[in-house]
């Protein structure tokens, strides 16, 4: 595994990586997120009616039950959710539909969106992910088009919104949120893209005062070390491992300088993959760089939050 790091100064200097800003990225009301409830969302850039909206697919899971929710938002302040609630005993909801109004663009627009989770396969508990694994669909569809499907069951879902028409242009992957819980060490089960293969990663902290370290490691492998975090607890570092690269960006000035109320503000890690260029062996290109848009141009990004426990 290659690295390349820039850290301190430099890297607060470097550009936001992606399209989303991290003051865009949905958050639970308050901030606050409790131990052992694992909370995940997936943004997409999608045409609505003849608008770029951003729908935000988010799911949540404690001890008794799994929760999803679809945000449809646009740049005019339009914003429209539809939130659906999973408890065991509820098996009417595992399958359904709901409209929701999204004003906005000199007009009113009707969003349907479709479910079916009745033969859903769920990650295990170790795994932290609280979103189907398979056996499922979530759709969304507005003005008479399907304009995003999620899930392995695509067919049944285009059948159920018939007669909406299949997306014109699909919906371009552009963020996806992850939250994960510790002391000094945390790990999470995350895609570096929405669809791609679940890799491990691990973050862990060492030291007090003015000698902390950190390592960040990708399916066991030490991808990113920095000593002395005090002075370099913002950066960034680019890993190359088989023929992907992904640059990590680090955040940790809240772990380090908020005081008693760091342990209620996270850290934050960026994952940003990219591909590598064939034209020349330093040069490298979004991983979307096949779509068309803004949010082609400037790739996925993975938000890794690490919450510090008491």
């Amino acid at each position: 595994m290659h690295t390349h790091r820039v850290s301190g100064e430099q890297a607060a200097a470097a550009p936001f990586p992606c399209e989303i800003a991290v003051d865009d990225m949905p958050v639970a009301s308050g901030g606050h997120y409790k131990p052992g409830k694992a909370v995940t969302a997936s943004v997409y850039r999608a045409k609505i009616a003849g608008h770029s909206r951003v729908v935000t697919v988010s799911w949540s899971r404690d001890l008794f039950s799994h929760a999803f929710a679809v945000t449809v938002t646009g740049a005019d302040g339009a914003s429209a959710e539809c939130r659906v609630d999973l408890r065991p005993w509820q098996f009417w909801r595992r399958a359904g539909s709901r409209r929701v109004e999204l004003s906005g663009g000199g007009g009113s627009t009707t969003v349907r969106v479709l479910w079916d989770l009745r033969r859903a396969r769920w990650h295990g508990a170790a795994a932290g992910l609280p979103d189907p694994r398979g056996g499922y669909y979530v759709a969304v569809e507005a003005a008479g088009e399907v304009v995003l499907v999620l899930g392995d069951l695509r067919k049944a879902a285009l059948r159920r919104a018939y007669p909406s028409a299949p997306p014109s242009l699909a919906a371009v992957p552009v963020a996806r949120r992850e939250h994960v819980f510790g002391r000094r060490r945390f790990a999470a089960k995350a895609r570096f893209h929405d669809q791609g293969a679940v890799h491990d990663v691990a973050i862990e902290c060492a030291g007090e005062g003015e000698d902390v370290e950190m390592a960040i490691g990708i399916d066991g492998e030490e991808a990113v070390a920095v000593k002395h975090l005090q002075w370099k607890f913002r950066g960034n570092q680019s890993v190359t491992f088989g023929r992907a690269k992904v640059e990590v960006y680090w955040d940790v000035h809240d772990w380090l300088f908020a005081g008693a109320a760091g342990g209620a503000r996270p850290a934050l890690f960026i994952f940003r993959p990219i591909v590598l260029s064939s034209a020349s062996a330093g040069a490298s290109a979004p991983l979307l760089s096949g779509v068309d848009g803004a949010a082609g141009a400037t790739g996925f990004c993975l938000y890794l939050y690490a919450w510090k426990l008491d």
